[in-house]
């Protein structure tokens, strides 16, 4: 499931309410399908996320007795954890999540991935700021974006805890650039406080491997 296609096909048309679309993601190294702007969110924060291997949409069709009733479901994402476990999500706002009949097949589908060992979760959202600035650092993702050269500069620096990207950055004999940096904070070879406006005055929070 975590390596197939959508279950589920997606058609656009202009009376379509949702904003459906493909996001590239660095961690599959491929396009995942999007069926609104809340899910195009979701993945941003999948991707970022060291704990995510795989991302798979749409991934499978749920099926099964619930008391007196049938179920079918699609859950929207399925996460693929480098402890090899799995984490089935359904995307959906808050609002809509509480509804009665959206909570009883939510409710259902957290008993159905208990019984076979998987993590289940609803999201309805994050932190605004928080997935402003991941998609910035996002601009640094695709590998080949950034000069080897450049990156292996950055990864050399004297970057410790309390420096800014600027000064960092300032102390790299070949810097390359604001998507070196984004780079390093891509990786997580560099962290920064996501819940403040990332800017070069951003401070650094923790350097993996730092001498």
């Amino acid at each position: 499931m975590i390596q197939g296609l959508p279950v589920r096909k997606v058609r656009s048309h202009p009376r379509r309410r949702h904003y459906a679309g493909m996001f590239w993601s660095a961690t599959n190294r491929a396009h995942v399908l999007y069926e609104s702007r809340l899910e195009l969110d979701g993945l941003w924060l999948a991707d970022y996320a060291p704990e995510v291997v795989r991302i798979a949409a749409q991934p499978m069709w749920l099926c099964g007795p619930d008391g007196n009733d049938m179920r079918r479901h699609v859950p929207d994402l399925l996460l693929q954890r480098t402890d090899g476990g799995f984490t089935v999500v359904d995307v959906k706002p808050a609002e809509f999540a509480r509804r009665d009949e959206v909570a009883q097949v939510f409710a259902w589908t957290e008993r159905v991935c208990a019984s076979r060992g998987w993590s289940y979760e609803v999201w309805s959202g994050a932190d605004p700021v928080v997935l402003a600035n991941v998609r910035t650092i996002g601009a640094a993702r695709r590998v080949g974006w950034v000069a080897s050269g450049s990156l292996s500069a950055m990864a050399t620096t004297t970057a410790r805890v309390g420096m800014t990207l600027d000064e960092v950055s300032a102390s790299a004999k070949n810097p390359g650039g604001r998507l070196a940096v984004l780079a390093m904070l891509w990786s997580g070879i560099w962290s920064v406080d996501l819940l403040v406006p990332l800017s070069g005055q951003s401070v650094l929070t923790a350097v993996r491997n730092a001498p």
